[in-house]
């Protein structure tokens, strides 16, 4: 719960309000912004997950992918104030490792080559721009910054930029 608490704030900072009206605010309008409803889904699938109800999480995962266009696996970690910009085209692996304040925009992929096995591991207050591939065993360090339709296939260090192909 605390994680989702988290998240909530972490996607309507905007809304300026104090924390009990902020996440009474989103669950108002979790039916109208598919990002909040995204993550919702994903904080129960994983809840879910974790506690042996694996049915139950497939299916939040599913109603994620139907209603919103962003597929979460509830076998990914992510860290507190997980935030999504826009969910269309969203999707994360199972195997997926990520730290606190992530935030994903459109159209971003994180997972595995299909060459090489395992998936991302991303440090916190990490950016990830619309478009962006992140492919393999590869560790995106903290504060670095993905940027739009890069391709990473290689470790991006801390506090870095990566744009184009990474290849490091």
């Amino acid at each position: 719960m605390g994680a989702l608490v988290e998240d909530l704030r972490h996607m309507t900072a905007a809304w300026d309000a104090p924390p009990g009206r902020v996440v009474v605010g989103a669950l108002v309008r979790l039916p109208l912004y598919p990002r909040i409803g995204t993550v919702v889904r994903y904080r129960a699938g994983s809840w879910c997950w974790d506690h042996g109800l694996r049915p139950v999480a497939l299916f939040l995962e599913a109603w994620s992918i139907r209603a919103c266009g962003a597929e979460v696996h509830p076998a990914a970690r992510m860290g507190p104030g997980f935030s999504i910009s826009h969910t269309t085209g969203i999707v994360v692996g199972h195997e997926v490792v990520a730290g606190a304040n992530l935030v994903l925009y459109q159209g971003v992929t994180l997972g595995h080559t299909g060459t090489r096995p395992g998936q991302p591991h991303i440090g916190d207050d990490v950016r990830i721009g619309a478009g962006a591939k992140v492919l393999g065993p590869v560790t995106i360090g903290d504060g670095a910054w993905i940027g739009a339709n890069a391709v990473v296939t290689h470790d991006v260090l801390a506090g870095a930029v990566a744009t184009g192909v990474w290849r490091g």
